[in-house]
């Protein structure tokens, strides 16, 4: 192919034939349904001889969310892809759910999440999911963090940290709403092994 047309492509001033996508099927092994739609699908790829797997491949973001002072949201950009098993990810995914990971940075989710560590997101969520609480990927006037969010009784959010050297705060819905984004919600953490 062409660098021309790739490119038109990738900046989207053309639409690439149903043929076109139907190769790259074939020989990448790429989910259409995930490139199309950006949801993942749950598509058998054949490979090699009669063989199948089941595979998903998800987006790596090339963007940090801090786990300490904040990191400014830079890019949303896909750095590489992560390949997992449809089982595997049907674990902590509803299916159909659109998901992507990115690294944390920074030691304010300590021990829950350390510095380097990959956080697999599920970015179709809704106001029911931050209800029920967990650890959120959030902005906050434009600086990208990765918090415990939780819903109190008289309607205030808890901003908190796992690490007990960070403050927890304690916003209105007001300010929540004016002021904060909610991304995705952390689903899986990955990391390497840590010394004690």
């Amino acid at each position: 192919m062409a660098e021309q047309t790739l490119g038109n492509y990738v900046r989207g001033e053309r639409e690439p034939s149903y043929d076109f996508l139907r190769r790259l099927r074939e020989y990448q092994s790429v989910d259409i349904n995930w490139l199309i739609t950006g949801e993942i699908g749950v598509e058998a790829q054949v490979q090699g001889t009669a063989k199948q797997t089941q595979q998903i491949t998800i987006p790596r973001y090339a963007i940090q969310a801090s786990a300490g002072g904040g990191a400014v949201v830079l890019s949303q950009e896909v750095e590489d892809y992560f390949t997992v098993s449809r089982d595997w990810i049907a674990r902590y995914l509803p299916q159909g759910a659109k998901a992507g990971v990115i690294e944390a940075r920074g030691d304010s989710m300590e021990p829950t999440i350390a510095d380097g560590d990959i956080l697999l997101l599920n970015f179709s969520i809704d106001n029911s999911a931050v209800n029920d609480g967990g650890v959120f990927v959030i902005s906050v006037d434009g600086v990208l963090l990765v918090k415990r969010l939780q819903v109190t009784v008289d309607g205030h959010i808890l901003i908190r940290s796992d690490n007990s050297l960070y403050e927890q705060e304690r916003v209105t819905r007001e300010f929540a709403d004016e002021r904060i984004s909610v991304h995705a919600k952390v689903v899986w953490v990955g990391g390497p092994i840590r010394r004690k």
